[in-house]
């Protein structure tokens, strides 16, 4: 089915016409991620992508070559001329290599091989050009979903969470951009229409001399003859809407209403997706886009219009970052909600509104306005997604790290927009010839950023990973309850999703770090050497050996191990030790220092390459043999050990 759906896919997309509501190129990606996830076969998936294009552009080719002029009046073709002559213009400009190029140029790669046909093309001509481009269409969508497929297999070892929260950031980034650009889309008819209802009611009153200062309001802000009435209107539905948003979340949190269960369901489930990779990520983001980063990007943008003597466009920036700043703390006071965690004093311990939200969508959101201002459509849905991009980061992060209420997030946004559409409407009203270029504020905007990250990373990135780390209550064993039974309470395997089991725990051991790695040295263990992109790049050769091959951290209940050493059995197998330490703490009976207890997993990795393009080491069934052969590598040491069973697989105490 899924092979089908690609060959159709490809078949369908190139179709005249129909190929322009066709979401042809997405699904020949999710074949790709298919393929990168070892579902699929490379070379049938991409025989089959290339034949559909190939067969798509040919029968549009041979529609046009029966039916010449006659085409137009068919339908559904008739219902598209200006589709028609877009296409018969495009095809006059630049000949033959027009249907090899409108393969990549949206709605006309649906109508090019037609007008092809239509005007005479020879079809040697066009087929070579056809062929060509299919397979370079079809490699431009295979090869990135083949990558994003393997990044997510390869995720998913490492770490079910993590992988699940890369394809959840995936689709909500995702989902953005297509509500951006289908609001563009469907909005911008929708919004020119109220504006001329609006307008002809107007001049209505105006002329029976009814109300004329609302009248007056309304042409002067939505007369169709200025050419700014269209972003007016839009921005006050979005105002209008915004605010419908902020208003309606606000009152529920006020009566307790059943949107706080939703807040906590949201809350278990981000806190149960967290994982160490993920946290970095997630503190580096909300680290820029808090007062610091923030600040850094007022100050420059405000630098720019002092320097150029925008002054009217200085005091709306400045007001705009200003007065977000104050409405959030007066209402964090207002409405004195508190936390999910307590990490915080003062008034930063309320949670409504979120600040970061509340503070990227105003700043990055009238940055975005004033970039936009005078681009094409297609130009300004870029700066739209851009900014959408930033702002949905920097929101997710709060929900992430467990700052913030899903309610707190969403609100802040609508209160963000509405200011921002407020704000759009008086300096589109007000300001008409202080503009700057897009590129320009773009720089502008990543130089501090880029120092402030930097700084960041330095100086308080550490610091911040602590103050957000997720905090499950542990208790604290004796030696002696350990040894007797309570080494059964311990997690039995390495768990990630919902107490999901994986590989099996085959080793406890109660020691001190450099304990451990002196004894496993000295058994002929290797410290795992770290991840380097170099050392990366080689999961990319096939013909990479197995004591090069970087180890897959994987992570249990978010966290990666904190030891991890490797054992070389052949030049196709190898031994790997993975530790984790628990939240419980060994006390020694006779009053020494407490020493850590530490759950290992081990496995034994073998060498494949599929398809002979990659290398992985991938981890065999059999627990079993690794247990019995680490038991062997440590008799020689002063340690105490004994053999325990779980469900019938091994488990050696060490102490």
């Amino acid at each position: 089915m899924a092979l089908a759906a690609v060959f159709a896919a490809a078949v369908l997309e190139a179709l005249a016409v129909i190929g322009t509501v066709i979401p042809g190129s997405t699904i020949v990606f999710a074949g790709g991620v298919l393929i990168g996830l070892h579902a699929l076969n490379p070379w049938t998936t991409a025989t089959l992508a290339v034949a559909g294009a190939v067969l798509g552009d040919g029968i549009s080719y041979w529609l046009g070559c029966h039916y010449r002029k006659k085409i137009r009046i068919l339908w559904p073709m008739r219902r598209y001329p200006a589709l028609f002559d877009r296409g018969q213009a495009y095809f006059e400009n630049n000949g033959g290599k027009s249907v090899f190029l409108g393969r990549f140029l949206g709605p006309l790669r649906a109508i090019v091989p037609v007008i092809a046909g239509m005007s005479n093309m020879p079809p040697t001509r066009f087929y070579a050009m056809n062929v060509l481009s299919a397979f370079v269409w079809s490699a431009a969508h295979l090869i990135p979903g083949v990558l994003f497929g393997a990044s997510l297999q390869l995720a998913g070892a490492v770490s079910s969470r993590l992988a699940l929260l890369l394809v959840a950031l995936a689709l909500l980034l995702w989902g953005t951009g297509v509500l951006v650009r289908a609001a563009i889309r469907l909005g911008r008819p929708r919004v020119a229409g109220l504006r001329d209802r609006l307008v002809e009611r107007a001049r209505g009153r105006q002329a029976r001399g009814r109300q004329e200062w609302v009248a007056r309001l309304v042409l002067s802000l939505f007369d169709s003859a200025r050419p700014e009435s269209q972003a007016l209107l839009s921005a006050a539905v979005v105002l209008a809407g915004a605010t419908w948003l902020f208003l309606g979340i606000l009152e529920d949190v006020v009566s307790s209403d059943p949107l706080i269960e939703l807040d906590r369901t949201i809350y278990a489930l981000l806190q149960g997706m967290r994982t160490d990779w993920a946290d970095s990520f997630m503190v580096f983001v909300t680290g820029l886009g808090g007062a610091a980063g923030t600040a850094a990007v007022v100050l420059a943008v405000a630098a720019l219009f002092a320097i150029k003597r925008y002054w009217r466009s200085l005091g709306y920036w400045l007001a705009a970052a200003g007065f977000a700043e104050v409405l959030v703390w007066a209402l964090k006071y207002g409405v004195g909600r508190s936390r999910p965690s307590a990490i915080y004093s003062g008034v930063e311990q309320f949670s409504f509104p979120s600040g970061h939200a509340v503070l990227a969508i105003t700043v990055y959101g009238f940055l975005a306005f004033l970039m936009a201002r005078g681009k094409s459509a297609g130009g300004k849905t870029a700066i739209a997604l851009f900014a959408a991009s930033a702002i949905v980061l920097i929101a997710f992060s709060r929900l992430y790290l467990g700052v913030h209420w899903f309610s707190d997030v969403m609100a802040s946004l609508g209160l963000g927009l509405a200011w921002v559409a407020l704000l759009g409407i008086a300096y589109t009203h007000h300001v008409r010839n202080e503009r700057v270029s897009a590129w320009a504020l773009l720089l502008l905007v990543s130089a501090p950023l880029a120092l402030v990250g930097g700084s960041y990373l330095r100086t308080h990135h550490d610091a911040d990973l602590a103050k957000y780390a997720y905090r499950p209550k542990f208790e604290t064993l004796t030696l002696a309850d350990w040894k007797a039974g309570r080494w059964r309470e311990l997690p039995g395997a390495r768990s990630e999703l919902a107490g999901e089991a994986q590989e099996p725990f085959s080793v406890q051991w109660a020691g001190k770090r450099e304990q451990i790695s002196a004894a496993l040295a000295f058994a002929g263990w290797d410290a795992a050497a770290p991840w380097t992109p170099k050392s990366a790049l080689l999961w990319l050769l096939p013909a990479a050996r197995i004591e090069a091959l970087p180890v897959l951290p994987k992570f249990d209940r978010g966290a990666r191990p904190k030891l991890t050493f490797v054992k070389i059995l052949s030049a196709r197998e190898r031994l790997v030790i993975r530790l984790w330490t628990l939240r419980d703490v060994i006390e020694s009976g006779s009053g020494g220092q407490p020493r850590p207890l530490w759950n290992g997993m081990l496995t034994l990795e073998e060498l494949r390459r599929p398809a002979a393009m990659i290398t992985l080491a991938a981890t065999r069934p059999d627990f079993a043999s690794p247990a019995r052969i680490l038991e062997q590598d440590l008799r020689k040491q002063p340690l105490s050990a004994a053999r325990r069973e779980r469900n019938g697989a091994p488990v050696l105490l060490l102490w």
